[in-house]
C-alpha cells in the first residue's frame, strides 16, 4: 500500500473517528431523552392515578359517614349535618341526598325544583356508582362528577382528579375503566386518548410522547409534546458531547500513530532492504527414527541497527501487501546460501528450507536468484527446498508452472502449513510436492480431546497414500514425537529440539547433536557384537 493510500485511508478513518462518536453521542442522547420522557409521563400518569383516588376516597368516607348516621329525612339538623361534613371534607363541593332518583335536599339547603338523578352510572368498587355531568343534581354540571351510594352522593369538581403539580408541559388526563373520558387538562388527540385508555402503554408516535397507568377503578394517562424531548436532549448532550469528543480525539490520536507506524514502517522496510539488515535463523530439522539433524528450516529476522527488533509477522504481510517481498526473498536467498554453502558441501545429506510466498511463486523470480547464488558453488539443487504455504496455491496454473520449473532443477518442494489454506487432495496430486509439513495446530491436538486430533492421523494417512514426505512442526513433548514416529512421520522441527539459531549456533547444535546419534549408534553397535561371542553361542 503506497503512501498516498495510506494517507488516504487515515484521512478517511480520522472523519469517520470524530464524526462517528459525535453522531453517536447525539443517537444515545436522543434515544435516552426518549427513555426518560416516557419513565417521567409514566411516573405522571401513576401520580394522577393515585390522585383521583384519593379524591374519590374521601368522597366515599364522607357517604360512609352519612349512611351510618341515617339522615335522609332532610330536617334542618341534616343539613347543617350535610355542610358541616362538605365543609370538612377536601374535594368534594356538595352532598346532596335524593329519594327515588329525586332531590330531596343538598348541603345547601331543602330542593327548590324538581331535580331528578340522570345520567349513565359507571359501577366503582365496594358499590359505589360514578355519574358524570352533576348527575342532575347540580347546575351548572359541565364540570362536576357524582360519586354515590345509594340515596347518597358526592359531587366533585372533574379538575381536581388531576390536579397534579407538574414539572414540565403535559396533559394529564383520567376515564373509567370501561372508557368513559372523565377529565383531561387541554386539548388532546382522541384517537391517541382511546387508545391510552383501552390498554397500558408508554410509546412515542409523530408528535407526541405517552403513557398510561390502570387502577382498580380508573385509568390515568399522561402526553406531552416532543418538543419536551428536545429540550431533554440538549441536557443529555452536555453530558454526552464532551465524552464524545474525547472518544473522538482518541480515535483520531490512534489513527493518526497507525498511520505514522504504518508510513514508518514503509520507510523503514525500505531502507532495511536497501541496506540489507535481515539475518537468517534456522531451526533443526530432526530425522525422528534416528535423532538426527539432517537440515533447517531458514527463518527470516529483522533487526534494525538500533538494536530493536521487528517481527516477522509484522513485516512479512506489510511487505506481501507493498510489493516488497520478492526484494526481501533475494535478500533472504542470499544470505542463506552464503551462510551454508561450506555445511552443504561437507554434508551432503545436509538441506535447508527457505520458504517462498505466494507473490514469489506467481512471479517465479526466486529461481534466478537461487541460481545465481548456488552458480559456481558446491551445492546441489536437491539440498535446497523450497517450502510453498498453501496461500501460493490459489492460482494453480501459475503455481504449476512455476513449481515444475523447480522441481525440474532439482529442488525439493514442500507444501507448508498444510490443512490450515487453500489446497485439496486434487491440488497434491497435480502439484510437483514432495514433502507435505503438518502444520503446527495439528501437531498441538495430538493426545488432546480436540477437534483437530482426528484430522492429523487423517492427513498423515494421505501424506501416506501420495508417498509424500512428512515435516512435523512444532514438536514439543515426547509424547507428540513418539506418536509421530509411530505413525511413520520422517522429520520433525520444534523446541522439543531447538528454537531457530543463528547460523554458528546452529552448526554447534548440528555437531553435538549429530555426534551424540553416532555414538549411540555405535554403543548399541558393540553390544550387539558382544552378545555374537557370548558363551550362550559358543
Amino acid at each position: 500500500m503506497r503512501r498516498k493510500n495510506i494517507l488516504a485511508i487515515a484521512f478517511g478513518l480520522a472523519i469517520c473517528a470524530g464524526a462517528l462518536p459525535l453522531l453517536a453521542a447525539f443517537y444515545i442522547s436522543r434515544e435516552r431523552a426518549f427513555n426518560l420522557e416516557r419513565q417521567h409521563l409514566a411516573d405522571y400518569a401513576e401520580w394522577t392515578l393515585q390522585r383521583g383516588d384519593l379524591n374519590v376516597s374521601r368522597a366515599r368516607t364522607a357517604l360512609n359517614l352519612l349512611a351510618s348516621e341515617h339522615r335522609q329525612a332532610c330536617s334542618a339538623d341534616d343539613v347543617v349535618r350535610l355542610q358541616q361534613v362538605t365543609t370538612d371534607t377536601l374535594s368534594v363541593e356538595e352532598i346532596a341526598i335524593t329519594h327515588n332518583g329525586r332531590l330531596i335536599c343538598n348541603s345547601w339547603g331543602l330542593a327548590r325544583g324538581e331535580a331528578v338523578l340522570t345520567g349513565e352510572a359507571t359501577l366503582l368498587s365496594g358499590g359505589y356508582a360514578l355519574r358524570l355531568h352533576g348527575g342532575g343534581l347540580s347546575v351548572p354540571s359541565s364540570d362536576m362528577i357524582v360519586i354515590s351510594k345509594g340515596d347518597y352522593h358526592a359531587l366533585l369538581k372533574r379538575e381536581r382528579l388531576v390536579d397534579v403539580l407538574r414539572d414540565t408541559p403535559m396533559l394529564l388526563g383520567i376515564a373509567t375503566l370501561s372508557g368513559r373520558l372523565i377529565v383531561v387538562s387541554g386539548e388532546a388527540d382522541p384517537g391517541l386518548v382511546a387508545r391510552l385508555v383501552r390498554e397500558e402503554i408508554t410509546g412515542i408516535n409523530d408528535g407526541n410522547v405517552f403513557a398510561s397507568r390502570r387502577g382498580k377503578d380508573f385509568v390515568a394517562f399522561a402526553i406531552s409534546s416532543r418538543s419536551v424531548v428536545d429540550w431533554r436532549t440538549g441536557s443529555e448532550l452536555w453530558t454526552l458531547i464532551p465524552i464524545g469528543v474525547g472518544i473522538s480525539l482518541a480515535l483520531i490520536a490512534l489513527i493518526v500513530w497507525l498511520s505514522r507506524q504504518r508510513l514508518s514502517l514503509a520507510g523503514e522496510l525500505a531502507t532495511g532492504i536497501r541496506r540489507q539488515e535481515f539475518l537468517a535463523y534456522y531451526q533443526p530439522i530432526i530425522e525422528l527414527s534416528t535423532g538426527r539433524c539432517i537440515g533447517a528450516e531458514a527463518l527470516i529476522r529483522w533487526q534494525k541497527p538500533d538494536g530493536t527488533w521487528i517481527s516477522p509477522d509484522l513485516f512479512i504481510p506489510f511487505a506481501e501487501q507493498n510489493g516488497m517481498i520478492g526484494q526481501v526473498t533475494a535478500i533472504m536467498i542470499r544470505k542463506v546460501i552464503s551462510n551454508m554453502t561450506q555445511a552443504l558441501t561437507e554434508h551432503r545429506d545436509m538441506h535447508v528450507a527457505i520458504n517462498i510466498s505466494p507473490q514469489d511463486v506467481e512471479t517465479g523470480e526466486f529461481l534466478t536468484h537461487i541460481n545465481d547464488a548456488i552458480e559456481g558453488v558446491n551445492v546441489q539443487p536437491e539440498q535446497i527446498w523450497l517450502e510453498v504455504t498453501e496461500r501460493g496455491f490459489v492460482h494453480g496454473d501459475v503455481a504449476r508452472a512455476t513449481l515444475e520449473k523447480a522441481g525440474n532443477a532439482g529442488h525439493v518442494i514442500a507444501i507448508d502449513d498444510f490443512g490450515t489454506g487453500y489446497s485439496s487432495l486434487s491440488q497434491l496430486e497435480s502439484l510437483p510436492v514432495t514433502v507435505l509439513k503438518i502444520d503446527k495446530s495439528f501437531v498441538d491436538a495430538i493426545g488432546q480431546d480436540a477437534v483437530t486430533s482426528v484430522v492429523t492421523p487423517h492427513i498423515i494417512e494421505m501424506a501416506h497414500s501420495l508417498k509424500l514426505k512428512m515435516v512435523a512442526e512444532g514438536i514439543e513433548t515426547a509424547e507428540q514425537e513418539r506418536m509421530l514416529r509411530q505413525s511413520g512421520v520422517q522429520y520433525g522441527q520444534g523446541w522439543l529440539y531447538a528454537k531457530a539459531l543463528p547460523f554458528e549456533e546452529f552448526m554447534a547444535f548440528y555437531e553435538k547433536r549429530n555426534a551424540a546419534t553416532q555414538d549411540n549408534e555405535l554403543g548399541s553397535a558393540e553390544s550387539g557384537a558382544s552378545s555374537d561371542f557370548s558363551p550362550l553361542n559358543g
